[in-house]
């Protein structure tokens, strides 16, 4: 669930625990041959979509976003 995947990554420490949660899903986002919207559920060995497409947990992608914002209006 990579929706989950960016959650998680949101909340490391530093750049570099940040990169290994993303890197991958960069990798599969850039990579997969799957012609739907960006899935959320998807074979991490293959990068084949298994069933979601296009739903809004994708939000979850922003996280770091957010959590930036969030950080620096403390």
């Amino acid at each position: 669930k990579s929706d989950w995947i960016m959650w998680i990554a949101a909340m490391s420490p530093d750049l570099e625990t940040f990169k290994k949660f993303t890197d991958p899903l960069y990798k599969y986002i850039n990579e997969t041959t799957s012609r739907v919207p960006i899935s959320d559920w998807h074979h991490t060995d293959s990068g084949k979509w298994v069933g979601f497409r296009a739903r809004s947990v994708i939000g979850g992608y922003w996280m770091q976003v957010l959590m930036n914002k969030v950080m620096n209006n403390q």
